[in-house]
């Protein structure tokens, strides 16, 4: 009898550094109701990888785990209740998922649903060669769209629209990307002027501020240097910003205040220097300010940046590309706060 066919994936069996992603050799899953396999060309990393496998305080993940949130491929095999059309698709996947029959979920507002989960995070992931995902997390990839750029736009297009819609962003204002050369702040700057919107960006080296220029940003700040706040202040005539789109936490937090303007918003979705972070209140309530924290965005806000994609108007910015085989490289790679956009790994 012969035995079932077997895949390649990691599995993070204790929290630790890149030695703690164990490859290893497991059956390929069968799908369930309303579930696919998806064999994956393409994934990519994101900070939650990076969390997942260092561990985070008070947080507890469901060890063993595969991680992987963002990645694309070719549906294989379709369980019960999914339409056989979707065998052989190429398609990229939403790394969110959700009960689909709740009050949240049928308003789209599936991140509130109380069995919201996210791919890598709370199921196994696509650090592996075959996935298995609701069919409804298969989402078709555009032609025009290359293996590496549909596994690196659903994570980090999704947070930075659902950011900056949440913040209430409109044409003519001010929009203040911190980091925009990261995943979520390369994506915001291109968000930002389809909106009609003046954007500045910072970057803490030469080519980030030039890579971030190259990405549509009206001006650009090093972070490093003391009281940059001013020269946003500068910029907007005395102003500030009317939008802040922070993920970097404590080193920018302070300065990230000071910069937004009267009845600002500043929108998070990241804390990758620090979460413990202070408020002034006064100063929050007399000038009608806003913090808003966002994590993803509902499915159907995926499906819709679609057509941005297909038609590249909105375009994920790849850092660089690994073998499969090289993970533990490409974590270093993001641990070292070198890259510039998505890192994306082939199978």
């Amino acid at each position: 009898m012969n035995s079932a066919p077997n895949m390649t994936r990691v599995m993070i069996q204790a929290h630790g550094g890149t030695e703690a992603l164990h490859f290893e050799s497991a059956p390929i899953p069968e799908p369930g109701s309303g579930e696919v396999i998806v064999q994956l060309k393409t994934m990519a990393l994101n900070h939650l990888d990076l969390w997942v496998r260092r561990g985070v305080e008070g947080h507890r993940f469901p060890l063993p785990l595969t991680p992987g949130c963002d990645g694309a491929g070719i549906v294989t095999s379709v369980g019960n209740g999914v339409d056989t059309s979707l065998l052989n698709q190429s398609v990229m996947l939403s790394p969110g998922f959700s009960c689909g029959e709740c009050s949240f979920c049928e308003s789209n507002r599936d991140p509130l649903c109380k069995d919201y989960g996210i791919l890598g995070e709370t199921c196994h992931g696509t650090c592996a060669e075959y996935v298995r995902v609701q069919a409804s997390q298969c989402l078709p990839k555009p032609d025009s769209a290359s293996w590496e750029e549909a596994a690196a736009f659903p994570l980090s297009t999704l947070t930075s629209a659902s950011m900056i819609e949440k913040a209430c962003l409109e044409s003519g204002e001010t929009l203040l990307v911190i980091a925009g050369t990261s995943g979520v702040g390369s994506m915001a700057i291109q968000i930002g002027k389809k909106l009609g919107c003046e954007v500045i960006a910072t970057g803490s080296t030469e080519g980030k501020r030039q890579k971030a220029k190259e990405l549509g940003a009206d001006h650009v700040l090093d972070p490093e240097q003391e009281s940059w706040w001013k020269e946003v202040k500068s910029i907007t005539s005395g102003r500030g910003a009317d939008v802040i789109f922070e993920n970097v936490g404590q080193a920018t937090w302070d300065q990230s205040l000071l910069a937004l303007a009267v009845g600002g918003r500043l929108t998070t979705c990241g804390a990758t220097t620090g979460s413990l972070v202070p408020v002034e209140l006064k100063r929050l309530f007399f000038k009608n300010q806003q913090i808003i924290g966002s994590t993803m965005g509902s499915r159907s806000q995926l499906s819709s940046l679609l057509k941005s994609f297909d038609s590249r108007e909105l375009v994920p910015l790849i850092d660089s590309v690994y073998p499969f085989r090289q993970l533990a490289e490409a974590h270093d790679r993001m641990e070292s706060r070198q890259s510039m956009g998505k890192i994306v790994l082939q199978f």
